[in-house]
């Protein structure tokens, strides 16, 4: 996963690429509403008819506490997994040895 823009009120991601698809996950302060964030996965078939179109998959409008608990999930799943980086871990003194967020 790579990020591909950034602001301070928006971060887009690719999740999923190929030669003919690319799926995005886009984290957007919702600025009418600041303690909002807009999550949306959208998917891109170059193949198609227009090949710059996208598609909304998902979207939901969370509070920055689940911002957060998602990122822990997230964490703890790389983790689990053996695919985090330990070091990681070490530099943070939020998580736990787990990869868990002591906070």
């Amino acid at each position: 996963m790579s990020v591909i823009e950034a602001s301070p009120v928006e971060i887009e991601c690719i999740l999923s690429a190929s030669d003919t698809y690319i799926e995005t996950l886009t984290v957007k302060q919702i600025e009418a509403q600041p303690w909002l964030t807009e999550v949306v996965i959208k998917t891109q078939l170059l193949t198609a008819k227009n090949p710059e179109e996208r598609r909304v998959k998902a979207r939901c409008c969370i509070e920055r506490e689940q911002v957060i608990e998602l990122r822990d999930a997230v964490d703890r799943f790389l983790v689990e997994t053996g695919a985090a980086d330990t070091s990681a871990i070490a530099q943070d003194p939020g998580l736990d040895s787990q990869g868990g967020r002591t906070s």
